[in-house]
C-alpha cells in the first residue's frame, strides 16, 4: 500500500511494534512523513493542530482525539531507541539502541523513567554519528549500536578499553554493544554503511 497504513486504532500499535521489533524504521519514517491520505502528514496538511479522530480528518470526527497516536513510541522506543524493562536486573533494566536513519540529521528524547532520567540523542554527519546518553543514578545500560569500524568507537573522546564507566564491551562485524554505569557519556562510532 506504498507505505499507508491500513490499520485502524487497535491494529495500529501492533503495526509500530512489529516495524520496530524488526528493525524496519525506516519504513515507519516513510509512513509518518507521508502527506497523502490515510496519514499523519496529511492530517497536517489539511490543517490539523491535534490528532484526529480518522485517518483522513474527516471533519465531522473528533479534531482532538487520543486515537492514532501510537507513532509517539516510535519517537522515544525506535528513533531515540530507550527500553526499560523493570522486570530485569542489572544492565539488562535499560538498553538503549537508536535507529539513525536517513535523512534525518539528528534526534533528541528524554524519558523520565522510575529508575530516573534517561536521556538518548544522536547526531549523524557526513561520516559519523556521535550519541549522548545519560543513564539515571545507580543504573547501568546496555547501549546497541551499528557502525562500520567497531574497533573505532570512541567514548568521551577515548577508546573502549580507557573510558570510564565502562563495564564491558563486545564487538561484531557491524556492531558494538556497551555496558556502562552511571553517567554521561558521548559515544562516536563511523556511520553504517549502506546498502
Amino acid at each position: 500500500h506504498q507505505n499507508h497504513t491500513t490499520a485502524g486504532e487497535i491494529g495500529f500499535r501492533y503495526v509500530v511494534d512489529a516495524l520496530m521489533n524488526n528493525g524496519r524504521s525506516d519504513v515507519l519514517l516513510d509512513m509518518l512523513s507521508r502527506t497523502d491520505p490515510p496519514s499523519y502528514g496529511n492530517q497536517l496538511a489539511i490543517g490539523a493542530t491535534s490528532l484526529t479522530e480518522t485517518w483522513d480528518a474527516e471533519p465531522t470526527s473528533s479534531q482532538d482525539h487520543l486515537m492514532l497516536g501510537d507513532a509517539e513510541e516510535w519517537f522515544y522506543h525506535g528513533l531515540g531507541g530507550i527500553n526499560v524493562d523493570l522486570a530485569r536486573q542489572d544492565a539488562s533494566r535499560i538498553v538503549l539502541s537508536p535507529a539513525v536513519l536517513a535523512p534525518m540529521r539528528w534526534v533528541r528524547t528524554h524519558y523520565d523513567s522510575a529508575l530516573g532520567p534517561i536521556e538518548s540523542d544522536w547526531e549523524c554527519g557526513p561520516s559519523h554519528t556521535v550519541y549522548n546518553f545519560m543513564i539515571p543514578a545507580n543504573a547501568k545500560a546496555t547501549i546497541k549500536l551499528k557502525t562500520a569500524d567497531p574497533h573505532a568507537v570512541t567514548v568521551n573522546g577515548v577508546e573502549l578499553s580507557n573510558a570510564a564507566g565502562v563495564l564491558s564491551w563486545e564487538i561484531s562485524e557491524d556492531a558494538v554493544v556497551i555496558v556502562v554505569s552511571t553517567g554521561q557519556y558521548q559515544i562516536r562510532t563511523a556511520n553504517p554503511r549502506q546498502e
